[in-house]
């Protein structure tokens, strides 16, 4: 005899006391798994590829780097994908100080994209260059993103 009740899902077997199990009742159960975990592994809409999962568990890569004070500093970021967006502060300053003594202002943060960035940071690929103005870039605007003696970090989003 088989089994008296079904369960609610995948209809397996579900026995009760006087029920007589027989051997092709529990191949019929273990075919009814195989094409049900089969069928879920198979679809490519519920499950996704290394590329996703990688995509999903790393949107955005940080890092850092030391300012030299030259006017350009090329910054090669080892970021394992190419960002679409990246923000860069010094970790020591205001992201904009301004000195209202002579007016001038002084960026220390920066945001960049690939088609471009504000004024002192451009980035392409997964290295991004940074300027130490040595002189106003406006009436009365400096980039600071190289300043001797700064730590920098960088934020990269996918």
């Amino acid at each position: 005899m088989s089994s008296t009740n079904k369960t609610n899902f995948l209809g397996l077997s579900s026995w009760v006391s006087t029920d007589v199990p027989k051997m092709a009742d529990f191949n019929e159960d273990n075919g009814i798994i195989d094409i049900a975990i089969s069928e879920h592994y198979k679809d490519k809409e519920s499950h996704i590829d290394n590329s996703e999962r990688e995509t999903w568990n790393t949107p955005y890569y940080i890092g850092s780097y030391y300012g030299n004070g030259q006017e350009t500093q090329k910054i090669d970021t080892k970021c394992p994908f190419t960002p679409s967006f990246g923000i860069i502060f010094s970790i020591s300053t205001a992201p904009a100080l301004t000195d209202f003594s002579s007016s001038m202002n002084y960026n220390y943060s920066a945001f960049v994209t690939p088609r471009g960035g504000t004024v002192g940071a451009s980035i392409v690929g997964t290295e991004f260059t940074v300027k130490q103005s040595t002189g106003a870039i406006t009436s009365n605007e400096y980039a600071a993103l190289n300043a001797v003696g700064h730590t920098y970090m960088y934020i990269l989003f996918r």
